[in-house]
């Protein structure tokens, strides 16, 4: 399902165990950030899985792209996480099915999803999914170079 405003705490604590098992930031990022940067953004889509207690299992984001080489809209999907506990049950499988049709409805035709180098568990669970995968380095400008980068005169 979608995620709400009422998911933000919950759901800030799984990014945070998805930040910690990639060995990212965990101290930036509050439920308040939750709450406004993704849930409330119109551009993103924001899924989140529930145990039958209600407690939530996963989650995944996702935000527009196109594809230039194809000519056709995607979702670039920025997380997916499932609890250690829920691994290897399908929930994966629904998280990126739910943001596929968000995302179609919405003109989308593709998915495109990345993944750390060693994690060959989801390498191999994307080919599953009928993706294939190609070497493509990824490199973010960020924080002050980011900043200096924004000023330089057009």
């Amino acid at each position: 399902r979608r995620a709400t405003a009422d998911d933000a705490a919950a759901l800030h604590a799984l990014i945070l165990d998805l930040n910690r098992d990639q060995g990212d930031p965990t101290d930036q990022l509050t439920a308040e950030h939750v709450a406004r940067d993704l849930i409330a953004a119109p551009a993103t889509i924001v899924v989140v899985a529930e145990a039958p207690d209600g407690v939530l299992i996963g989650y995944a984001t996702a935000h527009p792209t196109y594809e230039t080489g194809t000519a056709e809209h995607g979702l670039y999907v920025g997380d997916l996480y499932v609890v250690p506990a829920h691994r290897r049950q399908g929930t994966a499988r629904a998280l990126l099915a739910t943001l596929a049709r968000a995302g179609h409805a919405r003109g989308a035709r593709h998915l495109w999803l990345t993944a750390k180098q060693d994690n060959t568990a989801a390498h191999a669970f994307y080919r599953r999914l009928g993706s294939r995968g190609e070497a493509v380095m990824a490199f973010a400008v960020v924080e002050q170079d980011f900043r200096n980068l924004a000023a330089e005169a057009p």
